[in-house]
């Protein structure tokens, strides 16, 4: 593209001499400490908590709303020998909670059952999947990332004597569901500090209060560890998109440690199926584009059951059949993601009224409902504001989709606003989920953009890019790189470092498959690669003088890591 952005510098950072002084006294290189100054986080000991998060630093969860009761029926369960049913929503943080509450309910000795929903039956945990767990003769319920608003289900065991316990972190109704504990830091008068665990996050310290309470009852040393688990809570964070900040930064840093050490079947397999190499490092990026897409996969067009049955695999081959059969869902989705973002593209450059919108929405009965989330994921990236994508079903009356946001727009907050038009929504402020009226759609298009319009004091969305200062290349080595990924996780509420880049040359460049522009820059005799993803269209050719924003990174390749700037922006500042 020829037009630079609107650019907004971060907080100016230190001055050279305290960053030399607080980097000696951290005992890390200054471009971290200028990193998290730069950001706000100023002060030497939330520095060294962030720079070293340690699980001994996670609060304690005992003043989370319904903690007690959940684990009074855990132990009652356990004591008594009931069979317990697991059931699990249809995303990565529902299937990583089924597996963490039925595997380690299992090495607590539980017979469990196990089961994840099926997008095509709808949202949550449904009547019939109720009627699956009774008639499997299950005395109490755990349902994982669904539950709060499934009043009906939850209504139908409780008529039966059959206990109910929900741990989740979607927001709560007016109503409280009719279950025998809800498990939620969302709900009144929950006394947890921190909001923005996902229900992995929750599950994780169920299972560690859980352990807590035996080992003292029992007098036993040989309890399962949770803390095996965190592989889990790890995938179950980045993938459902709540803040890397807090207890979820140190369970994700610690969750990565996990599964750097691939012990876990399903794990091993999915990995080899990415071709990614076993000695390469995971970082949240394998989370959230190798292993999410995949896991997600299958839930996106039906059941998820593959994905759960490969997470709980016992054995290295049981689940290299299951990542077999993860992968083709994965390559469905994926054929089926580009056609729709294709003909939503389309459909906006139709729409006169689209470039001045706050808020993008775009229906189309040709789309399959469970891909159209990760559609409004992509499109959002190119048009810079909040996206809600609907797939039609006029046999059902009805119209099913995704939305996903840009910047801080509260989107489940902007669905509340729109609730008149609206048979059901749910989610949280970067994500949510609606059912509707298909004949109510024209009526939604502008309900959705006045929402969105409205939270930003009636401007448009503002389309500019935060960065974190300006870098020439010949300031960017090994040891810069090594000081950047020493402070992820990276993701919502703590992006990936992004820098401006200026004036450098276009010493060669090319389109890849996929449409990715890969190029390499040159600047005062240094020359580093580069790639842009999604960007062919970009004009950028030999010769061409350009700035752009970009995020440092490692491209890992046959064996050898090698230094590669991944570039979000980029414009010409004089043709060749």
């Amino acid at each position: 593209m020829d037009e630079a952005p609107r650019l907004a510098l971060r907080d100016p950072k230190a001055g050279a001499s305290e960053l030399s002084e607080r980097a000696a006294a951290l005992k890390v290189a200054p471009a971290a400490v200028s990193l998290l100054m730069g950001r706000g986080v100023r002060d030497e000991e939330e520095q060294a908590r962030w720079l070293r998060p340690r699980l001994a630093d996670l609060r304690r969860p005992d003043a989370m709303a319904g903690f007690d009761a959940t684990l009074d029926l855990l132990t009652t369960a356990l004591r008594n020998r009931w069979r317990i049913g697991v059931f699990g929503d249809y995303d990565v943080d529902g299937v990583t909670t089924a597996t963490i509450l039925s595997s380690y309910l299992e090495a607590l000795g539980a017979e469990v059952v196990s089961r994840v929903a099926n997008r095509d039956a709808g949202y949550g945990f449904g009547v019939e999947d109720a009627k699956a767990l009774a008639e499997a003769g299950v005395e109490l319920v755990l349902t994982g990332d669904c539950g709060t608003s499934d009043h009906e289900a939850l209504e139908w065991l409780r008529q039966r004597g059959i206990p109910t316990a929900v741990i989740d972190h979607h927001q709560v109704p007016e109503v409280m569901p009719p279950a025998t504990a809800l498990l939620n830091p969302h709900q009144d008068g929950c006394g947890f500090p921190f909001k923005g665990l996902c229900s992995a996050g929750v599950a994780f310290y169920l299972s560690a209060s859980l352990r807590s309470v035996l080992a003292k009852s029992q007098a036993r040393s040989s309890l399962p560890d949770p803390r095996h688990w965190l592989d889990m809570v790890a995938l179950g964070t980045v993938c459902d998109m709540v803040p890397l900040v807090d207890e979820n930064r140190i369970l994700v840093r610690h969750g990565l440690g996990v599964l750097d050490q691939r012990k876990r079947p399903g794990i091993k397999a999915l990995l080899s199926m990415a071709k990614v190499d076993e000695d390469e490092k995971l970082d949240e990026g394998h989370l959230g584009f190798r292993l999410g897409p995949r896991l997600n996969a299958p839930g996106r067009l039906g059941p998820a059951d593959p994905a759960l049955s490969l997470l709980r695999a016992r054995s290295l081959p049981e689940a290299r059949g299951m990542a077999m059969k993860v992968e083709s869902c994965n390559v469905q989705r994926r054929e089926l993601q580009a056609r729709i973002v294709a003909e939503a593209e389309t459909a906006l450059a139709a729409d006169p009224k689209a470039a001045g919108r706050s808020g993008l929405v775009v229906a189309n009965s040709g789309w399959l409902h469970g891909i159209v989330g990760i559609a409004a994921s992509t499109l959002v990236q190119s048009y810079r504001r909040p996206v809600l994508v609907l797939a039609v079903d006029h046999g059902r009356g009805e119209a099913r989709g995704s939305v996903r946001t840009f910047g801080d727009v509260d989107v489940r907050a902007a669905l509340s606003e729109c609730a008149p038009l609206l048979r059901r929504y749910g989610g949280h402020k970067a994500a949510a989920g609606v059912s509707m009226d298909p004949a109510e759609i024209p009526r939604l298009i502008e309900a959705f953009d006045a929402a969105v319009a409205a939270q930003v004091g009636g401007r448009e969305v503002d389309r500019g890019l935060g960065y974190d200062g300006a870098l020439t290349l010949d300031t960017i080595d090994p040891d810069f790189l090594t000081a950047i990924e020493h402070l992820g996780p990276y993701g919502m509420g703590f992006p990936a470092p992004r820098y401006l880049l200026e004036e450098a040359e276009v010493d060669h460049a090319r389109i890849l498959k996929g449409d990715h522009l890969k190029l390499a820059l040159r600047q005062r005799g240094v020359l580093i690669d580069a790639i842009a993803f999604g960007q062919g269209g970009a004009g950028v050719k030999v010769g061409d003088r350009v700035s752009c924003l970009y995020l440092p990174s490692r491209s890992y390749f046959r064996g050898r890591w090698r230094l590669q700037l991944q570039i979000e922006s980029i414009w010409r500042t004089r043709p060749s």
